[in-house]
Order: structure tokens, then C-alpha cells, then sequence
């Protein structure tokens, strides 16, 4: 039986590595900061592999088969798929026992979630995971969600999903801490003519509601409604399914609107109960 240890999300902007200094004043400090200590509260945990939500970005999959989930069962993985990112491009640990307990798990409570044996991890995980374990050493099971080609599965069945994983980590054997992470959003626009653009006012609701744990009034958003906050805002299906996986008081530690990075930057950590019963 596993427990999850530790839980962060966090955005994950290309630019954050690969041009950080263009972010003014102290705002990519300040988010950065967040992420390294979220990050080393995921070491200090002692998690033995970190599952890691993510969406998918035409990286491994197009229109012709696009699934709305696949979890990557390899022991090893390669990234980053983006030469221009300052991360040597390499094989990133996987965990395969912990992955396919995880999918035969979600198979079994009923949902019809993609594998793969191999996947390459583009910015979507490797900003986050760079974070996670610089040296490469943490084993990664990533789980890529569509939140880029509809139809999309709805938000609600997105938390859903996330209970769904909580109960496949605690049913798993062989690992005892688990770490889980999601990555994405928040408000942005990719390749249209609102490129650059941040919706900071959708971006501090929704950070205000994930906060006080009152999601209804996000989870009954439709994906138009959605939208109104960017394409890309559709990305935080990664941080619904993080808050169903994770019955416990969760703390924003950053937000910063980089209109250089093209996105509404944030960091919020979930506090999980220890074996005595304390957040």
C-alpha cells in the first residue's frame, strides 16, 4: 500500500528555463522560488517516484489518435523534446511497476486510459521535473491529458479521475511514497493573434477557489466558458485532477502574470496528512 507524500502544481511556461531573465523585476524570482520550495518538499518527503499530470502537446500524439489520457509505463523515457531548452537531452527514469498498477487500477475502476512504452517529454513535464530532480534521479510516471483538441473530457470527470488515481496509488505495491504533480496553465494563448495575453482576473479566481477548497463554480465551467481565459487555460484539467487526488488544505505560494513568458505563472502546494493524522 502507498500513500501520497507530498502535492504541488505548478505552471510550466517554456521560457521559464529557456529565457527566465526575460520575466521583469523579481517576477520570475518569485515564482521560481515557490517552485524550488515546493520542489524540496517533495525531496525532504522522501518520495520514491513522482506521478506527474501534464498535458500533451502534439509532441506524441495528433489528430489522427489523440487520447484524452496515457500514462507512460517505460522504465525510461527521453526528453526534453525542445533542443532550445538549457536541459541536456537524455533518458529520464520511469517507474513500470508503479505505472501499470496505476493503469490497471484506473482500467479497473472504469476508466478507459491510454499506455505507452514510449513517450518523449517535452516542456509540459520537463520544466517541472528539471525542478523536481536536476540530476535525472527521481523515477517519473507521467500522465498526459488531452486539454488541447476537443472534445475534451469535461472538467468535473477530470477531479473524478483524480480520486480514481488516489485509490490506485493507495491499492499499489513495491513503492510506499509517492509524490504527485501537475503541471499547466494558468491563463494563456497560444499561436492566435491574443498570444502574450493574461487573463489575471480568471487567474486569481480561480487560485482564490482552489485555496478555500469551493471548485463547484470551476468545475461547472463549460470549455467555452473556459476559453474565455485562453487556449491554453483548458490546461488546468491538471490541477482539478491534483485536487481530487488530494483531500487536504492547499496554500498558493506564487502568482505572477509574465506577459514575457506568455503566461499566468503559479505555484500552490497541497499538505497531505502524515500517518499521525496532521496536514
Amino acid at each position: 500500500m502507498a500513500r501520497i507524500v507530498a502535492a504541488f502544481a505548478a505552471s510550466h511556461a517554456p521560457m521559464q528555463l529557456a529565457a527566465a531573465d526575460s520575466a521583469p523585476g523579481d517576477q520570475a524570482k518569485r515564482f521560481l522560488d515557490a517552485l524550488g520550495d515546493a520542489a524540496r518538499r517533495v525531496r525532504e518527503a522522501d518520495a520514491q517516484a513522482v506521478v506527474m499530470l501534464s498535458n500533451e502537446h502534439f509532441t506524441n500524439f495528433f489528430l489522427e489518435n489523440f487520447p484524452q489520457c496515457c500514462v507512460g509505463l517505460a522504465d525510461r523515457h527521453t526528453g526534453p523534446a525542445e533542443p532550445w531548452l538549457p536541459i541536456p537531452r537524455g533518458k529520464v527514469p520511469g517507474h513500470g511497476p508503479l505505472a501499470r498498477s496505476l493503469t490497471d487500477g484506473l482500467l479497473g475502476d472504469g476508466w478507459m486510459t491510454s499506455f505507452s512504452q514510449r513517450l518523449d517529454l517535452d516542456h509540459g513535464v520537463m520544466t517541472l521535473y528539471h525542478a523536481l530532480a536536476p540530476d535525472a534521479g527521481l523515477p517519473l510516471v507521467p500522465v498526459l491529458q488531452n486539454c488541447a483538441v476537443a472534445p475534451m473530457l469535461p472538467l468535473p470527470a477530470w477531479y473524478d479521475f483524480g480520486r480514481a488515481l488516489a485509490r490506485a496509488v493507495e491499492n499499489c505495491d513495491g513503492v510506499d511514497r509517492v509524490a504527485l504533480v501537475a503541471a499547466g496553465g494558468l491563463s494563456h494563448w497560444i499561436g492566435v493573434d491574443r498570444t502574450g495575453d493574461i487573463d489575471e482576473e480568471f487567474d486569481r479566481w480561480f487560485l482564490d477557489r482552489l485555496e478555500r477548497g469551493a471548485l463547484d463554480e470551476v468545475l461547472s465551467l463549460t470549455d467555452a466558458e473556459l476559453e474565455q481565459a485562453g487556449n491554453g487555460a483548458h490546461e488546468i484539467r491538471s490541477w482539478l485532477a491534483l485536487a481530487g487526488a488530494v483531500d487536504a488544505p492547499v496554500t498558493v505560494t506564487a502568482y505572477e502574470p509574465i506577459h514575457a513568458w506568455v503566461t499566468g505563472m503559479a505555484v500552490a502546494e497541497w499538505h497531505p496528512p502524515t500517518p499521525g493524522g496532521h496536514a
